[in-house]
């Protein structure tokens, strides 16, 4: 569980922090607040998994291409974690 920013209380799963988005704010189960993410780190941590897939696209060895995407991926959840903080709605 992740701490709230309203009431500082573990009020949002890490499976909902994974799927949160700039523009689809989550609800906090202790106290109701919005909970959101800037628009703008969300894009820089983004970026590495955009460039896996289009470092990927231009390969023609298919698992070489899975394997960028992947490590894009990878590196994009380490950043979603400590780049992007929760914020209030």
């Amino acid at each position: 569980m992740h701490d709230c920013p309203h009431c500082n209380r573990p009020g949002i799963t890490t499976f909902r922090r994974l799927t949160l988005g700039p523009a689809i704010p989550a609800t906090c189960s202790q106290c109701g607040g919005k909970i959101g993410v800037s628009y703008q780190k969300s894009f820089w941590a983004l970026l590495p998994f955009l460039a896996g897939l289009f470092v990927g696209k231009s390969i023609r060895t298919t698992w070489l291409a899975i394997a960028f995407a992947v490590l894009g991926a990878a590196v994009m959840l380490v950043l979603w974690f400590k780049l992007v903080p929760l914020e209030k709605r």
